[in-house]
């Protein structure tokens, strides 16, 4: 008896100081497997797709260029189809089948929440997850580490452009209703607030709906000076296809996700003119990231044009591998905690500066902003950078 338990001591303790099992998982002598969990099939498969094609075409360039410390990096996505159920399922698999090292890139606000304790408890970190939620923006939890702007963020730049930039006095506001909608407009509310201007008229809808010219005929007789938009592409582009119609002029205001290829091919002119602030870079930006990320699309994902959705995704994936770079000795998720805490206050060239700090971690709190020029033809004019 004492011989056989001596020898399963032994062999516990060599599989112990074996180096497959030294690391964290996901790590090997090659390569580090990271997953990411998508709504690729859902309402939002379209800026999802484009998403994923922007974290893949990078980790392939980097790849392609010599990995980090002579590792490739291999990513796993999975669908969770905008459902939070889904999406814990999703985690679960990529971190205890999988066995990834970190999770790079969700989209979506309440399955990432959802997502979250899991990881938490596991100790895995997130990057690059885009939502508007606080716990996802400016989270508590260690693990998460953000690359958009707060939800109230994008209302407040809208409405401040609106007031300082254009003149507008008086806001509408029309929203989807639910949480993303609501944030944006408490951002316009306060900042309305702030400054005495006064909000004239309120819309929302619900991601179901196929018909929003009741709520532009409502706005339209508001007389507003400008129009915040807080809305997905589908239903942004009805408004403004009813507000065509009805022959409306205003000033017309909404997040960048209004200016992507979806956005505009369903949109078309009536989209002429708007202002869309921006949390991502244009792909017309003459700068080494964009050149560099322009290159990586063409390259690895030719069939996805370069733009919002992907330069989002890219942007977990650029933070992920300049954290990769400032770790000394064998990654662990500790590692990869400290260092991307190490950062500061960092630009990686694709979407404006996140701050990253021990107890502090924080998307983007500067915008720049854009127009519409001619939406048919997809062209937008940039007004000013986010570092101006």
């Amino acid at each position: 008896m004492f011989k056989v338990g001596a020898l399963v001591l032994a062999g516990v303790l060599a599989a112990a100081a074996s180096p497959a099992l030294a690391g964290d998982p996901g790590v090997s002598k090659d390569r580090i497997e990271v997953g990411s969990f998508l709504p690729l099939q859902s309402g939002l498969s379209a800026g999802a797709t484009q998403y994923r094609d922007g974290i893949d075409a990078y980790l392939k360039w980097i790849n392609k260029n010599g990995g980090v410390d002579g590792r490739k990096i291999e990513i796993t996505f999975e669908n969770d189809s905008y459902n939070p159920q889904q999406a814990v399922a999703a985690a679960k698999k990529l971190v205890d089948r999988d066995g990834v090292f970190a999770i790079v890139g969700t989209l979506g606000t309440t399955n990432t929440v959802a997502a979250i304790p899991f990881l938490a408890q596991r100790g895995v970190p997130l990057l690059g997850p885009l939502g508007s939620h606080p716990s996802i923006n400016t989270p508590t939890e260690r693990v998460v580490f953000p690359i958009s702007p707060l939800g109230t963020s994008h209302g407040r730049s809208l409405a401040a452009y609106a007031h300082e930039q254009m003149g507008a006095g008086t806001f509408a506001v029309f929203y989807q209703d639910d949480q993303y909608g609501k944030e944006m407009m408490q951002g316009v509310e306060a900042y309305a607030k702030e400054t005495g201007l006064k909000i004239v008229g309120r819309a929302s809808y619900v991601p179901s709906d196929v018909d929003v010219s009741a709520q532009a005929l409502a706005l339209r007789d508001s007389h507003p000076d400008a129009v915040i938009m807080a809305v997905i592409p589908k239903h942004g582009a009805l408004f403004m296809l009813e507000a065509q119609k009805l022959g409306w002029r205003s000033i017309f205001l909404a997040p960048q996700l209004m200016a992507d290829a979806v956005s505009m091919k369903l949109g078309g002119s009536a989209l002429n003119g708007m202002i869309i602030n921006l949390y991502a870079a244009l792909e017309t930006m003459d700068t080494d990231a964009v050149r560099e990320a322009v290159a990586a699309m063409k390259e690895f994902a030719p069939q996805t044009a370069p733009g919002y959705w992907s330069f989002m995704g890219m942007a977990g994936a650029r933070l992920f591998v300049a954290a990769l770079r400032k770790i000394d000795g064998e990654p662990t998720r500790a590692k990869l905690m400290d260092a991307l805490e190490s950062l500061g206050t960092y630009d990686c060239g694709v979407i404006p500066p996140v701050t990253y700090a021990p107890g502090h971690h924080a998307g983007p709190t500067t915008f720049g902003y854009a127009k519409i020029v001619d939406g048919a033809a997809g062209k937008v004019e940039l007004l000013k950078h986010w570092s101006e």
